[in-house]
């Protein structure tokens, strides 16, 4: 069944509201059964949520053929699979609970999550975020990442020397995403960084370039290109990163007073209850790093 759900996905397609305009019909027949258009539109509105491309009706006729073979193969396939008692099978019906399980749940969390996060709500978390921020600096920085410190060591003496920070960049940093960039790392404030390397790039001064410094990275070598006050991003252009960045922690609370209400019990093997903490914990710690 992944073959034909990979042939779906290989078709790269999406529907456009052009096409839903254009009216229902039976795009194939096949025995006493049909597939229809909105059947069709419906499918890619799943796969590709969001997506924008020409109307299904102007794709090369091979792909539409292909996309359509796809659909009738799984069909045929799932009718084969009922014949063949597969829906009864013990197994079967244990993922089949476990599936409605998870889509339930999933659904839920998600409505859930809009209600405990309404556009007051995260009007609060800017303003709050904003206040924080007064007085906060952030710094543009370029740097070159090397292996050891002998390395570090050589390319500070060639800088001293005249050397072309960005050109060294380039040619000799491992971080090949900033080198590709002469060793620009944008704009940054200094919790975005472990905190060796933010030490050293808020101590410099515009335009100077710091020893070699290690890290958990390698060791560096940084030239700080600019320094300014954080200026906040408006209410609305922050809507959605702050939509993102509060929801896990909504989400926890919810579930921490569930949690709480239900009044859990823990035990040992031995029948004895054990403290239980029903504060919701968060999946894993945020690395610091460098990008």
């Amino acid at each position: 069944m992944h073959r034909f759900r990979n042939l779906l996905l290989a078709a790269t397609l999406v529907v456009s509201t052009a096409a839903l305009a254009a009216g229902d019909y039976p795009i194939v027949k096949y025995g006493n059964e049909e597939i229809k258009l909105s059947e069709v539109l419906e499918t890619w509105k799943t796969l590709f949520p969001g997506g924008n491309a020409p109307d299904f009706k102007t794709f090369d006729e091979n792909i539409r053929q292909n996309v359509l073979r796809g659909m009738v193969s799984e069909k045929l396939l799932y009718k084969e699979a009922l014949k063949a008692g597969y829906d009864k099978n013990p197994v079967v019906k244990k993922r089949m609970e476990e599936m409605q399980r998870q889509i339930v749940l999933q659904s839920y969390m998600e409505a859930k999550a809009k209600d405990l996060l309404t556009d007051e709500e995260l009007k609060k978390v800017y303003d709050e975020k904003v206040k924080n921020s007064a007085g906060v600096e952030e710094v543009r920085a370029r740097h070159i990442l090397v292996k050891t410190e002998e390395e570090a060591k050589k390319i500070a003496e060639e800088l001293k020397k005249g050397g072309d920070f960005e050109k060294i960049a380039r040619e000799q940093s491992t971080d090949k995403g900033s080198g590709a960039q002469g060793g620009d790392l944008g704009w940054f404030t200094k919790d975005k960084m472990v905190a060796e390397f933010a030490d050293a790039a808020f101590g410099l001064k515009k335009g100077a370039v710091s020893a070699p410094v290690k890290s958990g990275f390698g060791w560096h070598i940084i030239k700080l290109e600019d320094r300014r006050a954080v200026k906040p991003a408006s209410f609305e252009e922050s809507k959605e990163e702050l939509r993102g960045e509060a929801t896990e922690k909504a989400v926890d609370e919810y579930v921490s007073g569930l949690l709480k209400n239900a009044k859990v019990k823990y035990y040992d093997e031995n029948g004895k209850e054990l403290p239980f903490d029903a504060t919701a914990k968060p999946s894993g710690d945020h690395a610091e790093h460098i990008d």
